[in-house]
C-alpha cells in the first residue's frame, strides 16, 4: 500500500452515534468536505444507503432510470454532482469517499484510490480483483464496483461502491438502459455485468450484513483489530447544521434531483394527497417541443398518454384545458387545472440555489 495512505484518517459521519441511511444527506456531506469545511490531508468516509438511484451530474434521468418504479416503490432518485454513470444502492452496498484537501496530486487517478482498496480485498480473500475500463473494480469478469471524482476550489473526493450483497433484481428493476435509445440529450451509463463481493470471499463473510463487513473492510484498511484505534475526524454539530443547510436549499430539493435533466429547460412537481406528481418539458416558439410526466399517482399509460396530446400544443391556458378535457382525466376538472398550472408556472432549473 502506498506511503501516502498511512497518514489517511476516518471521518465518522454518523449522527448522535445513529448511522445514517438517508443518500440525500450522505450525498451532501462530500460537497461540504470539499467545499467548507476542506479538512487538511487524507480523509475516508464509509456509509450505507437505504434504496435509490444516484446518477451523474450530466445524466438524463428518463434515459438511465424507471422513475415510475422508483417512485411505487419508495426509492429516492439522487444527483450527484460528479459525473460517471447511474449506480443503484441498498442496504447490502458500500460507499467510500476519499476526500483530500490541499493537493491535487492524485486527481483523476483511479489506479491510485483502487490499489488500497482492492489490497484490502485480496487480503480478507478474494481472488483476481483489479481494475477495468478505468474506474471499474472487476472480479471474475463482472463488476462489483464503479468510481468517480469531484473536483472543489481546495481539493477533490474520489469514491465508488463495493457492492457486497445489494438486491440485483431490484437494481435491474431501476435501472432502464433499453429506454436509452429514445433519450438523445445526457451521458449514458456503461452497460457491464455486475456482482456481489459475498459470494466471491470465504466462508466467514456469508453471515455478514454489509455494515459487519464494512467495519471488517474498515479495520483491514487502517491495520488496526478495533474501530476506537482509527484515527477519526467526528463531525460536530456546526457541520451537521451546515449540510443540514446544503440539503435545505439544493441537494434535497427535487428541482436538483429530478428537475436537472439535459434536454429539458422546465421542470415541476406538486405533491398532492395521494402521491406525487412530476413534469419535464422544454419549450420551442411557445410550444411544447418536449414532454416527460411521472409519479406514484400516474400510471405509465396514461403519462404517455398526456405526452402524446400535448407534444406540441400552445401554452395557452384556453388551449391546454381544451386538449386535456379530450384525456382520460378530462372529467376531472381539478386534475386539468393542476396539469396546465404546472405547464404555465413551472420552475426553472437554472434557478437552483447554489
Amino acid at each position: 500500500m502506498k506511503k501516502a495512505w498511512s497518514k489517511m484518517f476516518l471521518i465518522d459521519i454518523t449522527p448522535h452515534n445513529h448511522n445514517c441511511y438517508d443518500p440525500i444527506i450522505n450525498q451532501s456531506i462530500d460537497n461540504y468536505l470539499i467545499n467548507d469545511l476542506k479538512l487538511p490531508g487524507h480523509g475516508l468516509l464509509c456509509y450505507i444507503n437505504r434504496p435509490s438511484v444516484i446518477i451523474g451530474s450530466a445524466q438524463n434521468a428518463f434515459s438511465e432510470v424507471d422513475l415510475n418504479y422508483l417512485e411505487q416503490n419508495n426509492v429516492s432518485l439522487v444527483r450527484r454532482t460528479s459525473g460517471g454513470g447511474a449506480v443503484y444502492h441498498d442496504q447490502g452496498n458500500i460507499i467510500f469517499e476519499n476526500i483530500i484537501s490541499g493537493n491535487f496530486d492524485h486527481c483523476s487517478d483511479y489506479n491510485y484510490f483502487a490499489e488500497p482498496i482492492l489490497t484490502v480485498l485480496k487480503e480478507i480473500g478474494l481472488q483476481g480483483g483489479h481494475v477495468s475500463a478505468k474506474s471499474a473494480l472487476v472480479a471474475n469478469d463482472h463488476k462489483f464496483s464503479g468510481m468517480c471524482m469531484i473536483k472543489g476550489q481546495n481539493g477533490y473526493a474520489a469514491g465508488g461502491t463495493l457492492m457486497f450483497d445489494m438486491n440485483i433484481a431490484n437494481a435491474r428493476q431501476a435501472l432502464t438502459p433499453q429506454k436509452r435509445g429514445k433519450v438523445k440529450r445526457g451521458v449514458l451509463s456503461a452497460d457491464r455485468p455486475i456482482a456481489n463481493l459475498k459470494p466471491l470471499l470465504p466462508d466467514k463473510f456469508a453471515q455478514m450484513s454489509a455494515e459487519t463487513f464494512k467495519n471488517e473492510f474498515l479495520l483491514h484498511m487502517f491495520h488496526v483489530e478495533h474501530m476506537k484505534d482509527i484515527p477519526t475526524y467526528h463531525l460536530t454539530q456546526k457541520d451537521w447544521t451546515n449540510i443540514f443547510k446544503l440539503v435545505t436549499q439544493k441537494y434535497g430539493k427535487n428541482v436538483w434531483n429530478y428537475g436537472k435533466n439535459p434536454g429539458y429547460e422546465y421542470y415541476s412537481s406538486l405533491q398532492l394527497k395521494n402521491g406525487q406528481l412530476h413534469v419535464n418539458f422544454s419549450i420551442e416558439d411557445q410550444q411544447i417541443s418536449r414532454i416527460k410526466f411521472f409519479g406514484n399517482i400516474i400510471t405509465v399509460d396514461a403519462a404517455e398518454a398526456l405526452e402524446e396530446v400535448l407534444l406540441g400544443a400552445n401554452l395557452n391556458d384556453k388551449i391546454l384545458n381544451n386538449l386535456l378535457s379530450r384525456t382520460i382525466f378530462g372529467s376531472n376538472k381539478n386534475f386539468v387545472q393542476i396539469i396546465t398550472k404546472m405547464l404555465l408556472t413551472p420552475e426553472k432549473t437554472h434557478q437552483i440555489i447554489g
